[in-house]
């Protein structure tokens, strides 16, 4: 549908096309044009119709007055049915349509410019900076400008906005006082200017805070999700700004929501990360959230436990392991063996999906004896490899090798592995599909909860399939296994400084240290044929 739209300024106008022939009644004039008075789009298409009307009314006045003043071959030529009439007819349609596209290219580019207004407004104020104070790639921007002139109404809103701050604090209320945002019933230009003009938690901190620290994007956007649960609940403060009375008013907000105190936890240990990020590159004056918690058995988090021997007789005689079933979500034999891999080397079940066949390696290592011995060994590690990325890792501390425990050479896993590279798999699960964040497992992990808890009957929502990883530790203890050598082979962060000198335990003791590890009364399925 046509809108006969278009826009100088920032005022609307109204156009129509003149046919050919009826122009010279209009002067010579290809269009109608008139101003519809308004800087309001949603006015302006109201107020089309009747300038429609009026337009076509002019036009059929004209081709009247036209017929009226012509005679012969002339007045022939003018009417609509002969042949020049359907051209000079198909002209004007013509005419027509190229307007309606013009004006819907119109609207369109008007639409993208009002939705980087704010954009705009934002960087007309930082150029009225000096290039000292502005970000590298704003001075370049600014030279590249060289001589424009700025809005003033963007120049005044920073004034606004600075004077603003000096009268909150010569009132007495100090640099708290600042944390205050601006009323509602304050001037549009000072809420904007307070909103745009320092910088905000939940851009500027972020985005430099997880850049510096090289977080996975997961992260980065929990921290911003946390940072902007704050501002919907506190208002827009710069984080200059913010108080510690804004930080308690969060955590007041959301405990009266009804969420836990571990939720509130995690979402103030975010807010205090952020805060001294802040504080640390002189973004804020110090940490306001330091020390801002809830303490004490309500704030205790769910602790994951291990599975015990019963839960463990249950998760390894349901189908998969007692009738070969294979379920679709369970990836095929990532069904089978993930849980296994975990009982038996305390991994994590991303560090275990994203295994390679070139991760399963036989290595030589030397006994006290200084005697070769031969050994499989687990490679987790973040090294890219064949072409793939690189795996996702914890930390530092989680790279490492991990001795293959007899029993999942019993069951078949080297076997397994070693087909997976013989089929030239990238991936000893290759039904593993990147899922949120790159995640390998991610959908198996939403399939594999449901399972445990419908299939095994293990409905204790504490018991998880990280719950494995505490399985391991709890059993690795009971038979004896050195402290040291379970953090070694589980990934965990050295226990003392003795640990820090020794550089870690070798691969003999790692061996012998997998040798003891057992659960004794569990009966674990028989190899597959």
């Amino acid at each position: 549908m046509c809108t006969y739209l278009t826009k100088r300024g920032s005022t609307y106008y109204f156009r129509f096309p003149i046919p050919l022939r009826l122009r010279p009644a209009f002067g010579g004039k290809a269009e109608i044009v008139q101003s519809l008075r308004t800087k309001d789009r949603e006015h302006a298409k109201d107020l089309l119709p009747a300038h429609t009307n009026a337009a076509r009314a002019e036009l059929r006045r004209a081709e009247g007055d036209l017929a009226k003043n012509t005679d012969g071959p002339e007045k022939r030529a003018a009417q609509p049915h002969g042949i020049n009439g359907r051209a000079e007819r198909q002209r004007w349609e013509y005419e027509m349509a190229s307007l309606e596209v013009s004006s819907r290219e119109a609207a369109e580019q008007e639409a993208r410019q009002e939705a980087r207004a704010d954009l705009r407004k934002t960087l007309d104020m930082r150029m009225t900076l000096s290039t000292q104070q502005l970000e590298p790639w704003e001075a370049a921007v600014k030279d590249a400008l060289g001589d424009r002139d700025f809005d003033l109404t963007v120049a005044q809103e920073q004034i606004a906005y600075l004077k603003w701050r000096l009268q909150a604090v010569q009132q007495g209320g100090g640099a708290d006082a600042l944390a205050t945002p601006p009323q509602a019933d304050a001037p549009a230009s000072l809420r904007h200017a307070v909103a745009t003009t320092a910088p905000m938690l939940d851009t500027t901190v972020v985005e430099r805070w997880a850049t510096e620290r090289q977080v996975t994007e997961k992260t980065k956007d929990a921290h911003r999700a946390v940072a902007k649960w704050f501002y919907g609940r506190v208002g827009s403060v710069p984080v200059a700004d913010i108080s510690r009375a804004n930080v308690l008013a969060f955590k007041d907000a959301l405990l009266a929501e009804g969420q836990s105190p571990q939720n509130v936890n995690v979402k103030l240990s975010r807010m205090r990360t952020l805060l001294q990020w802040a504080a640390d590159n002189d973004l804020a004056t110090k940490n306001v959230a330091h020390g801002v918690s809830i303490k004490g058995q309500a704030a205790a988090p769910k602790k994951r436990l291990p599975f015990d021997e019963t839960d463990l007789q249950a998760i390894f005689s349901n189908p998969i392991y007692s009738e070969g079933a294979r379920p679709k979500q369970g990836r095929g034999e990532a069904a089978y063996w993930l849980p296994l891999l975990a009982l038996f080397t305390g991994a994590r079940l991303e560090e275990l999906g994203q295994l390679r066949p070139s991760d399963i390696q036989k290595i030589s290592y030397p006994d006290p004896d200084g005697n070769e011995r031969p050994a499989w060994f687990l490679r987790v590690t973040t090294l890219a490899d064949e072409g793939d990325g690189a795996n996702q890792l914890k930390n530092e501390e989680s790279e490492r090798v991990i001795p293959v425990h007899p029993e999942l050479e019993r069951l078949g896993f080297i076997g397994y592995a070693l087909a997976m590279k013989k089929m030239d798999h990238a991936r000893i699960f290759p039904l593993l599909t990147p899922g949120a964040y790159d995640r390998l497992t991610a959908k198996w992990g939403e399939w594999f909860g449901p399972y445990l808890r419908t299939v095994c009957g293990i409905t204790d929502k504490r018991k998880v399939f990280h719950s494995f990883r505490h399985t391991f530790k709890h059993f690795a203890g009971h038979v004896g296994m050195l402290e040291g050598v379970q953090r070694d082979i589980m990934g965990h962060s050295p226990g003392d400084v003795a640990d820090d000198y020794r550089g870690g335990y070798s691969k003999h003791q790692l061996v012998e240290g997998m040798k003891v590890y057992r659960i004794a009364g569990l009966t674990l399925p028989k190899p597959e044929a």
